[in-house]
C-alpha cells in the first residue's frame, strides 16, 4: 500500500534507466537529483522554520521533493512513466526553417509540434487535479485534519503505478508528478535558453527564446487550452523516441527522421546549491557544473533552474487557489496546513484568538446597528469547540473578546468559543486602538509559552477610527509580529463611504470638559485607501502576517470576516502565506498589499512576469515573497450579468519620492485560460488603474494578477535577466485593491439600492442622477474630489469618472455646501 512500503524498488528501476531523460531524481548515472534540489529551492521551508503554507517542512518536503530513502512525488514519473513523452513535455518539436534560411522543410508543423505540447499540459493537468481529489481525504467530517490519513512519520510514501494509500501520500504525489512535467518543461524547452552564438541556427543548434517563468501555457487549472493560443513560433521541445539497445538516449530514431533530439535541448544535469525559499533571481548562482551541451551555453543550466523554482512557486500558488475554489476557504486552509506541516493533526487547529472590538462614540454613527459586533460573532462562529472537537484529531480553540473606546477591557475571557459574549459593549468614548491591541497580546500571552503561542495566535480588530498614538500601536504591532501573532485590521468607513456629521453631543464623563468625543473624518476619495491612517502602521499590520482591509459599510464587515477566515487568522490556518498578499476579493472590502523587502530593511525586488500578461521591463518586478511569483486575487461570479469593477491603486511612494511604485494588472478567465483586460498604474502619478467587465454566466472564476516594479520603467516585456531594484530603508511600497459588483437584475426603484432600470440611480429631492452602473467608472466629471448625493448614496468624481458609493442601510445622504455625508432620516 501507498505510504507503507518505500520506493527502493523504483529506485532500483531509476538507477538503471537510460540517463538523461529529465532534470536527475537520483544521484548517480551521471545525476545530481536536480528535481529534488529544484523542489526543496522552491518550496522547502528553512532549517527550524515551520510552515505558514508557503512551504513544506521536514518530512513533508522529503516526501514531495525526495531523498536519500525516496525518490519523492516529484521523482515519481521516473520510475513508471520514464517513457511517457507528455509526462516529461517531449516531442514538441519544431523549427521554421524558412526562416532562418535552411533547406526543405521540417518534418512536423507548428499544429504538429503545439499539439503535442498541449497533450503534456492536458496530462500534467490531470495529475493536478488528482491531486486536488485526494486532499479531501485530508479532513473528517468536522472540517478537522485526520492524523491517519496525513501522519507520515511511520514511513515514507511509495509512489508506484497509482497504488492507494494515505490521503497526503497521494495528494502529493497528484502534485508532484505535474511539477515534474513543469519542471521538465524549462529543461527540455527553449523557453528559456539561449543558442549557441558561434554556430548558425540549426536543428543541433535550435533558436533560443530567453523567456521567464512562469509560462502561460503551463495553466493546470484551466479546462481549455488557452484561448486563441499562440505559441511563439520558435519554440520547441526535443524529439524523444525510446527503443532497445538505443546508444543515442531516445535519439536514433529522431535523428533519423531529421528533428531536434532531447539530447540536443536538455539542460538535465547540474549542481544546484541547497537554498530553501530562495529569492529569484538569486543574488549568487545557484548552479555549477553544467553537464550537457545545451547547458553549458551561455548561463543556459541556471536560466532552466530558476525557471523551474519559479514555475514550482506557481503551480503550489495554483494549487492552494484551486483548493479554495473547489472546498472553500475554511477547508482549503486545513488542507494546506496538512499538506505542508509533519504533525498538521496538532498543529492545524488549537489556536488562541483574541477579537478586539472598537466601542468608541463615532460608531453611534458610522455603526449603529453594531454590526461589528454581529460580524465578531460571526467570525468566533467559524472557531473549534470543545463540543466540534469531540471524536475528531482537531484541538480545541480559544479566544478571547476585547473592546476599546479611551481604554481597553476583557469582555470575555479566553476560553471556549462556545462561551464568548459580546455583552456590553457600547459606543462611547475616544479611540485607542493600541491599548486594545496591547491587551489582546497580554491576554493571549499570559501563562502561555512563547512556543505555543507562535503562529497559533492571532488578533481580529474591527474598528471606525485611527488612533492618535500612532507610536504605541506601532510598538505593539511589532511586538505581536516578534511573538508570531497575526493581526488583522477590519477599517470600517473608508474614504469612499463618509462617515456622518455628528448631530448632537454624546455625554460622557469627559464632555464637561468639552474634549472631542471622537475625531469626525471627511471624505477624501479614492486617492486615500488607508482611510487616514500611516503608512507605517499599515506596513506593520501587515508584517505581522495579517490583513487590513477598509470597508465601505457596516454591512460589509461581515465579508471581511469571511475575509479573515480565507486569508487565515493565524499563520498555521492560512491558504496563503504569512506575507503573501493576493486571494479572495470580497466586494465592500478594500485589501491593502504590501511588497517584499519594503517598509523595514534593504531588499531586492524579485523578477517575475507571463507572456501573455503586461510585465514591466527596464525593472524588477516583485511579489510578496520575493519568489517569482506576481499577487493573484480571485473572485467567483455570482450572477449572470454582474457587473465588475476592480481598481488597483499605488500608494506608495508618494508623487514627492524620487522613484515611483508602477502596477501592471491582468484580468484573467481562469477556466476559459484567456486574458480579460489589462491595465496599469503608479505612484508617482496617484493612478489608479481600473478593469470592468460584465459576467455571462453564474461561476466564472476570475483572477485579478498585480505585477509591480520600483524605481520607474515602462510597461512591456519582462525578461529573465532583469535586475534587481533595491528599495530603500524604512520605505513601506503599499497598493490597494477594490472590486465593486453590482448585480446582473436591475434593482432600482428609487431607493438607491442597485441600478434602475433606466440606467440611473433614484435621485429623490435632488431628481434622478446619471450613472449606468453604481460602482462603475463609467460616467465622465471633470472636478476631481466634486461630491453631490445620488439618491440614498452619493457619487465622487475621480479621475474624469464618477464613481458611486450607498450610504449604510437607513441612511441617507445630504449635502453641506460642496461637501456631503450620510445621516440617518
Amino acid at each position: 500500500m501507498k505510504g507503507v512500503a518505500r520506493t527502493l524498488g523504483a529506485l532500483c528501476f531509476l538507477a538503471t534507466a537510460q540517463p538523461g531523460l529529465s532534470f536527475g531524481t537520483i544521484n548517480s548515472a551521471g545525476q545530481h537529483a536536480e528535481h529534488e534540489h529544484i523542489t526543496r529551492d522552491a518550496l522547502g521551508c528553512a532549517p527550524g522554520v515551520k510552515s505558514t503554507g508557503d512551504c513544506f517542512e521536514k518530512l513533508s518536503i522529503l516526501n514531495l521533493a525526495g531523498g536519500p530513502s525516496t525518490a519523492g512525488g516529484v521523482g515519481a514519473p521516473d520510475s513508471d512513466e520514464v517513457f511517457n513523452s507528455a509526462a516529461h513535455c517531449d516531442d514538441a518539436d519544431f523549427l521554421d526553417h524558412a526562416k532562418w534560411g535552411l533547406p526543405g522543410t521540417y518534418p512536423r508543423t507548428r499544429a504538429q509540434a503545439t499539439g503535442a505540447l498541449m497533450d503534456c499540459v492536458a496530462h500534467l493537468g490531470g495529475r493536478f487535479i488528482d491531486g486536488i481529489a485526494a486532499s479531501a481525504r485530508l479532513l473528517d467530517s468536522k472540517d478537522a485534519v485526520v492524523k491517519k490519513e496525513s501522519d507520515l512519520g511511520s514511513s515514507t510514501c511509495t509512489f508506484f503505478s497509482g497504488a492507494g494509500g494515505r490521503a497526503k501520500c497521494e495528494a502529493l504525489e497528484g502534485f508532484g508528478r505535474a511539477l515534474h512535467g513543469v519542471q521538465d518543461f524549462y529543461s527540455h524547452s527553449n523557453w528559456a535558453d539561449v543558442a549557441d552564438t558561434k554556430v548558425n541556427i540549426s536543428r543541433t543548434n535550435p533558436p533560443g527564446l530567453s523567456l521567464p517563468a512562469s509560462s502561460f501555457i503551463l495553466d493546470l487549472r484551466s479546462a481549455a487550452s488557452p484561448a486563441g493560443l499562440t505559441v511563439p513560433d520558435d519554440l520547441t521541445t526535443g524529439c524523444f523516441i525510446s527503443s532497445l539497445g538505443d546508444p543515442l538516449g531516445g535519439a536514433k530514431e529522431c535523428v533519423k527522421q531529421g528533428r531536434i533530439t532531447h539530447d540536443t535541448l536538455n539542460k538535465d544535469k547540474g549542481i544546484i546549491r541547497d537554498d530553501p525559499s530562495v529569492a529569484l533571481p538569486p543574488g549568487t548562482p545557484l548552479t555549477s557544473g553544467p553537464g550537457t551541451a545545451r547547458g553549458q551555453v551561455a548561463h543556459n543550466f541556471e536560466q532552466a533552474v530558476i525557471g523551474a523554482i519559479g514555475e514550482t512557486r506557481r503551480q503550489w500558488a495554483d494549487f492552494r487557489a484551486e483548493l479554495e475554489a473547489r472546498y472553500g476557504p475554511t477547508k482549503a486552509a486545513h488542507m494546506v496546513c496538512a499538506l505542508t506541516r509533519d504533525e498538521p493533526w496538532k498543529d492545524c487547529s488549537g489556536r488562541q484568538i483574541a477579537v478586539v472590538i472598537d466601542s468608541s462614540g463615532s460608531n453611534q454613527d458610522t455603526d449603529p446597528g453594531n454590526l461589528r459586533i454581529a460580524a465578531g460573532a460571526q467570525f468566533v462562529a467559524t472557531l473549534v469547540t470543545k463540543a466540534s472537537a469531540a471524536g475528531s484529531d482537531a484541538q480545541l480553540d480559544k479566544v478571547a473578546v476585547i473592546d476599546f473606546d479611551d481604554t481597553a477591557r476583557v469582555v470575555s475571557p479566553l476560553g471556549d468559543p462556545s462561551t464568548a459574549s459580546f455583552d456590553g459593549i457600547d459606543s462611547e468614548g475616544g479611540t485607542s486602538i493600541a491599548s486594545g491591541v496591547a491587551l489582546a497580546i497580554d491576554t493571549l500571552t499570559a501563562g502561555t509559552a512563547a512556543a505555543d503561542v507562535r503562529d497559533r495566535a492571532g488578533i481580529v480588530v474591527l474598528t471606525d477610527g485611527q488612533d492618535s498614538d500612532t507610536s504605541s500601536l506601532l510598538a505593539a504591532l511589532d511586538l505581536a509580529a516578534q511573538l508570531g501573532i497575526r493581526v488583522s485590521f477590519g477599517f470600517l468607513a473608508p474614504p469612499a463611504n463618509p462617515v456622518p456629521v455628528a448631530r448632537r453631543l454624546r455625554r460622557s464623563l469627559r464632555a464637561a470638559s468639552l474634549r472631542p468625543l471622537y475625531e469626525k473624518r471627511q471624505f477624501s476619495g479614492v486617492s486615500d485607501p488607508l482611510s487616514g491612517a500611516e503608512p507605517d502602521v499599515v506596513a506593520a499590520i501587515l508584517r505581522t502576517g495579517g490583513i487590513f482591509g477598509t470597508i465601505t459599510s457596516a454591512e460589509a464587515q461581515r465579508r471581511f470576516v469571511d475575509l479573515v477566515v480565507s486569508h487565515g487568522a493565524t499563520n498555521i490556518d492560512g491558504t496563503r502565506p504569512g506575507a503573501t498578499n493576493g486571494g479572495p476579493l470580497f466586494p465592500g472590502v478594500t485589501v491593502v498589499a504590501l511588497l517584499a523587502g519594503s517598509g523595514s530593511s534593504p531588499s531586492n525586488l524579485s523578477s517575475s512576469s507571463n507572456s501573455t500578461l503586461p510585465a514591466l521591463n527596464g525593472t524588477a518586478t516583485t511579489t510578496s515573497l520575493g519568489q517569482g511569483l506576481p499577487d493573484t486575487y480571485t473572485y467567483r461570479t455570482n450572477a449572470t450579468g454582474e457587473h465588475l469593477n476592480f481598481t488597483v491603486q499605488a500608494i506608495t511612494p508618494s508623487s514627492s519620492s524620487a522613484a515611483n511604485l508602477t502596477l501592471a494588472v491582468t484580468l484573467r478567465d481562469v477556466r476559459g485560460n484567456k486574458d480579460l483586460g489589462a491595465a496599469a498604474a503608479d505612484s508617482a502619478s496617484g493612478g489608479v488603474a481600473s478593469i470592468a467587465f460584465d459576467a455571462g454566466a453564474a461561476g466564472t472564476d476570475l483572477q485579478l494578477v498585480v505585477r509591480a516594479s520600483f524605481g520607474g520603467g515602462a510597461i512591456g516585456p519582462a525578461t529573465t535577466n532583469s535586475s534587481s531594484t533595491a528599495v530603500p530603508p524604512g520605505l513601506a511600497l503599499l497598493y490597494a485593491v477594490r472590486l465593486d459588483v453590482v448585480g446582473g437584475v436591475a434593482a432600482g426603484n428609487g431607493t438607491g439600492t442597485g441600478p434602475a432600470t433606466n440606467g440611473t440611480v433614484g435621485g429623490g429631492a435632488g431628481g434622478l442622477c446619471p450613472l449606468a452602473a453604481p460602482g462603475a467608472n463609467n460616467t465622465a466629471c471633470s472636478a476631481q474630489g466634486e461630491l453631490k448625493c445620488c439618491g440614498s448614496g452619493f457619487l465622487t468624481c475621480d479621475h474624469g469618472a464618477y464613481v458611486y458609493r450607498a450610504c449604510g442601510a437607513g441612511t441617507v445622504c445630504r449635502a453641506a455646501g460642496a461637501s456631503v455625508f450620510c445621516d440617518w432620516p
